[in-house]
């Protein structure tokens, strides 16, 4: 047999009624304050002796030196010329060197070879070098 639609409205409106009256109960009561949150401890580098962190930037140093190194060679390589061939062999043997055993001796010395070279030819023709890979390279010279 079926249900009247009268029981079955009646039985919704039940069932809605409790719950809309709950959530009305609930917005009316108020808040409780939160505790206030601890504020984090500020963070400090480890302690370290002095060595430490001169390490790792001499290492960030040979890392841009040794970047540096790469781009001109790869400007020798773009510039025509047998005298530039020299310079770019070794070049890319220091860059390879120093990615085996992290000595950036022969990068500091190559690289200061380069870096006269490319001003040398800078004076000649200004824009066939950027200022910038000279800068870059002298810089990570001298923070090494």
């Amino acid at each position: 047999m079926a249900k009247s639609t009268k029981t079955t409205k009646a039985t919704a409106a039940k069932t809605t009624k409790p719950a809309a009256a709950k959530t009305t109960a609930a917005k009316a009561a108020p808040k409780a304050k939160a505790a206030p949150k601890a504020k984090a401890a500020p963070k400090s580098a480890p302690k370290t002796n002095g060595k430490a962190t001169a390490k790792v930037s001499a290492t960030n140093a040979a890392e841009k030196l040794a970047k540096s190194c790469q781009e001109a060679s790869t400007k020798f390589e773009k510039m025509d010329g047998a005298k530039y061939t020299e310079i770019k062999e070794k070049l890319d043997w220091c860059v390879g060197s120093y990615g085996y055993d992290k000595n950036p001796a022969g990068l500091k010395e190559y690289g200061a070879k380069a870096a006269d070279l490319l001003k040398e030819v800078k004076k000649d023709k200004p824009r066939q070098v950027s200022q910038k890979l000279i800068d870059d390279i002298e810089k990570s010279i001298a923070s090494l």
